[in-house]
Parts: C-alpha cells; structure tokens; sequence
C-alpha cells in the first residue's frame, strides 16, 4: 500500500510542473503588433511633439507585456490611434490635463476565429493615476510631462493585453 502512495504523489509531484507548463500555453499569444499614427495630421505642434515616438513606444510597451507570448501562430495587434484625439487635448484653452490616447485595437489570426476582437480604447491621465500615483498633480507647473506620457501609454498596453483573447 505504501509504494503505491508513494508513487501517486510521485506522480502527481511531477505532473505539477506540466499543469503550470499547460496553463503558460493557453495564454494568448500574439504574433504580430502594429500601431499606426499619422502624425502628419496633428496641426497642433505641442501636441505632435508630446506624442512624437508613440508608435514606437505603444509598440514596445504592449511587446514587453507579452514577453514569453509571442509565436508565430499567435494573433495579429493593430492599433489605430485617433490623430483628432491626440491634437484636441492640446487646444488652446486645454492642456496636459485635457490629453487623451484613444485609438480602435483589432486582433485577428490566421486560423482561430476565437481570436478575433475589436474595439475602441480610451485613456487619459485619470485612468493612469494608479501609475502616477495618489497626490499627483497635473496641473503642477513643473509637471512630469514624460511621466504622464509614460504612464498613458503603460494604461494603454496594459488594457490592450489585458483584453486578448
């Protein structure tokens, strides 16, 4: 009776490692992301300087949240993000306060219907206070504009992530 205790939990011991094995590859894996902005279309200087290497850098934040996920049968990201979105934040009367990221996220894959999913995606500095941490305030003079711009671009790729199929 002992040997054959000793060998379930053996057993089940060594299938521990598979089951975590299993789950890793039931996550979502993406293939391929792009995101486009044309900031050719932002008349605002302000604000085309403020989001100047967003392409580059939403790519590489949603890229470092899937590290380990990536395969070449995996789902394919676009982001589009809304020139207009980007320059209205930067009006006249508004500021930093005012800037918003939104943009249309599509996901689709070669084989996998399941895989496909689209929608509209919005952040703003509120929704990046949790990154910013309590106390912070944009309307402060001597803002952290790279920090706010930093933390809306995380916001963005975590939800991105965090709504693959």
């Amino acid at each position: 009776m002992n040997r054959k205790i000793v060998a379930l939990l053996t057993a089940t011991a060594l299938a521990l490692p598979l089951s975590a094995t299993a789950q890793d590859a039931m996550e979502p894996t993406v293939k391929e992301i792009d995101v486009t902005v044309d900031l050719a279309a932002v008349q605002n200087p302000a604000a085309a300087a403020y989001w100047g290497t967003l392409e580059a850098d939403l790519e590489a934040a949603i890229l470092a949240r899937l590290t380990g996920h990536i395969s070449d049968d995996g789902a394919k990201i676009g982001v589009d993000i809304s020139e207009v979105e980007l320059a209205s934040g930067f009006a006249e009367a508004a500021g930093l306060a005012d800037a918003m990221l939104k943009g249309v996220v599509n996901q689709s894959h070669d084989s996998n219907n399941a895989r496909f999913n689209s929608y509209e995606l919005t952040v703003d500095y509120k929704a990046s206070m949790p990154i910013l941490g309590e106390g912070f305030d944009i309307t402060a003079p001597d803002v952290d504009t790279k920090r706010v711009y930093t933390a809306m671009v995380d916001t963005f790729a975590d939800n991105v992530v965090k709504n693959l199929k």
